[in-house]
């Protein structure tokens, strides 16, 4: 075997593998390396580790920004919730319902708390079985005097806690919203919004200037008076002296 140490060349005669041979030998040493340790001896290197000191690391601006958003999101968030108002509503027919009161309950809620809408002042409108603050109906046409001698078959009313949506009126808006070029869909955003306007405590208003949007609570089914058509409550509107927010 030229070339071979004359150890390693004995091993190999003898048929063994050098790992075979220097293993055991690597274990043994390893074994007394540990049984030589002491625990004072990682008692004393747990010391000193404590005491060692790494210095401050400075928080990167982006993070420092992002925290603070976070942090403030979350105080909005509960300030908003402990702010909110929440207003209860049924909902009945009167008379001959020749609407469908699936739809009708549906774009009433949708109308009550889309955020263009009333719910701008943090208030939630939630529809009751029975009992609510108020009672928004979806009246026959000739139903309407019955609330009220001050109520017309005409247009839609108010009195009291009943909100009461004129069925003619829901079914084809007026003459004077068609012919300033409004569509049905935004006339019952508009009379939902101004009926439920009066039982938050608005009355009419006038127009502000011509051109303008109309305040939601001016009497658009009849005549805008120089404004534009609008069905949602304009900024200064959203106030309520029945909710008591100013």
């Amino acid at each position: 075997m030229r070339g071979t140490h004359p150890i390693l060349g004995s091993i190999l005669i003898l048929g063994l593998s050098v790992s075979q041979v220097l293993l055991p030998v690597a274990n043994a040493q390893n074994e007394r390396d540990v049984q030589a340790l002491r625990p004072a001896d990682y008692s004393s290197l747990r010391a000193s580790i404590v005491k060692v000191k790494l210095p401050p690391m400075a928080q990167p601006a982006w993070l420092t920004q992002q925290l603070a958003a976070e942090a403030a999101a979350k105080s909005a968030a509960r300030k908003k919730a402990a702010s909110t108002i929440t207003v209860s509503y049924d909902v009945m027919a009167k008379g001959v319902a020749e609407s469908s009161m699936t739809e009708f309950r549906q774009l009433a809620n949708q109308t009550l708390n889309d955020g263009r809408g009333w719910a701008r002042m943090n208030v939630v409108f939630r529809e009751v079985a029975g009992g609510g603050s108020f009672t928004l109906v979806l009246s026959e046409a000739s139903q309407v005097p019955s609330f009220s001698s001050g109520c017309s078959s005409e247009y839609s009313c108010r009195v009291g806690r009943y909100i009461i949506i004129n069925q003619d009126r829901w079914n084809s808006a007026t003459s004077t919203w068609n012919q300033a070029g409004g569509n049905l869909r935004d006339y019952r955003h508009m009379v939902i919004n101004h009926e439920v306007g009066h039982w938050l405590g608005h009355g009419h208003p006038g127009c502000k200037g011509a051109g303008q949007p109309a305040p939601v609570m001016l009497q658009q089914s009849i005549d805008l008076d120089g404004c534009t058509f609008n069905p949602w409550p304009l900024a200064s509107e959203l106030y309520s002296t029945q909710l008591g927010i100013n």
